[in-house]
């Protein structure tokens, strides 16, 4: 089982309407991220939710012709998503590894990643492309609203296009 939750916070300080929040990646029974409630979202540091799709549907565009992909996680020091296609599966961890200067959000391979919260979690590829694209479709639907002329989310559009034209 694969599943995004998120929920949008709304501030004065967001470059855009519903661009951050909370977001937890669920994997079979492992969870990464954190939701908090609501009398809590004051006090604690949200999460660009719009970086998080964009980077997300990157994975996945990556995944079409990769087997392995691996997404830092920029708020952390050190810790990425491990993502590796194998015939029609996902294996997909959490690992550390050095981010080295110069890195990118999504690479390619990693020189020694340990394990990290949690590991070798198998998902069917179509349900992590299935949750991703209509996860992202629901936010972006959410922040549209308000944001009709944003450049951002009209390329996160454009992304999730490509990625419909393309069966699993």
């Amino acid at each position: 089982m694969f599943r995004l939750d998120y929920r949008i916070v709304y501030t004065n300080y967001d470059d855009f309407i519903g661009q951050n929040g909370f977001l937890q990646i669920r994997c079979n029974e492992y969870r990464y991220g954190e939701i908090y409630p609501k009398e809590l979202e004051v006090f604690v540091d949200k999460v660009s939710l719009y970086d998080w799709f964009e980077r997300l549907v990157r994975v996945m565009k990556n995944l079409m012709t990769k087997d392995y992909v691996v997404l830092s996680d920029v708020e952390s020091y050190n810790t990425w998503i491990e993502f590796q296609k194998k015939k029609g599966m996902v294996i997909i961890s959490i690992v550390e590894a050095e981010k080295k200067q110069g890195s990118k959000d999504i690479e390619f391979s990693l020189k020694e990643p340990a394990s990290g919260a949690w590991t070798d979690q198998v998902i069917s590829y179509k349900q992590l492309k299935t949750e991703i694209m209509e996860k992202a479709e629901e936010y972006i639907e959410i922040i549209s609203v308000g944001n009709t002329k944003n450049l951002r989310i009209n390329k996160l559009k454009e992304n999730l296009e490509f990625l419909k034209k393309y069966p699993d």
